[in-house]
C-alpha cells in the first residue's frame, strides 16, 4: 500500500484520504491525537488478536502494530459526551497490560507495510473512517480473558 509513497507528507494523504485518518504530521511522522473523537486501546499483541477476533464484524478495527510487534493500538470512537473509563476498570485492564490512552496523546500511524516498521494488524475499511467504540473494545478484552464486565 506504501509501496507508491515517496515522502511522508504522501504517506499522510493516503492515510486521510483512504481511510479519512485526522492525520498530522509530527517530526515527520504520520499520527493522530488522542482527544474526544478518537481515542486508543494499547495492549499486547496475542490478546490484541483474540481482541480483533470476537468483536462484532459490524466494527470495523483499525489496529496499529508496533516495530517488532510488541504492542497493537486499537483507534475508537469515545463516548458520547466524553468519560473517562473508570478507574476500577483501568486497573482490571493493566492487569491484562491494557492501556486506555488519555486525550491529547499522539499514536503513531503506519508508514510501511513491512512488520520492521509501524504497520497495520488490522488495516480499516477504505472510504469513511469507522471504528469501533471504546465500550466494545473493553467488553472484547472482559470476554476474552474471563474479567467480570463491568456494571452498567
Amino acid at each position: 500500500m506504501f509501496e507508491r509513497c515517496h515522502s511522508p507528507h504522501e504517506i499522510a494523504h493516503l492515510l486521510r484520504h483512504r481511510y479519512g485518518l485526522p492525520v498530522q504530521l509530527l517530526a515527520g511522522r504520520p499520527m493522530i491525537t488522542t482527544g474526544s473523537i478518537l481515542g486508543a486501546l494499547v495492549m499486547p499483541p496475542d490478546l490484541g488478536r483474540k481482541v480483533l477476533a470476537s468483536l462484532d464484524r459490524t466494527y470495523v478495527a483499525p489496529v496499529v502494530a508496533d516495530p517488532g510487534e510488541r504492542t497493537w493500538t486499537f483507534l475508537v470512537t469515545q463516548p458520547s459526551p466524553a468519560n473517562p473509563v473508570d478507574i476500577s476498570i483501568r486497573r482490571c485492564l493493566a492487569g491484562h497490560q491494557v492501556t486506555v490512552i488519555p486525550g491529547g496523546r499522539h499514536v503513531l500511524l503506519p508508514s510501511t507495510d513491512s512488520q520492521l516498521g509501524w504497520h497495520w494488524a488490522g488495516e480499516p475499511a477504505p472510504g469513511v473512517l469507522r471504528m469501533p467504540p471504546r465500550s466494545a473494545v473493553i467488553n472484547a478484552v472482559h470476554q476474552v480473558t474471563s474479567m467480570r464486565a463491568p456494571a452498567a
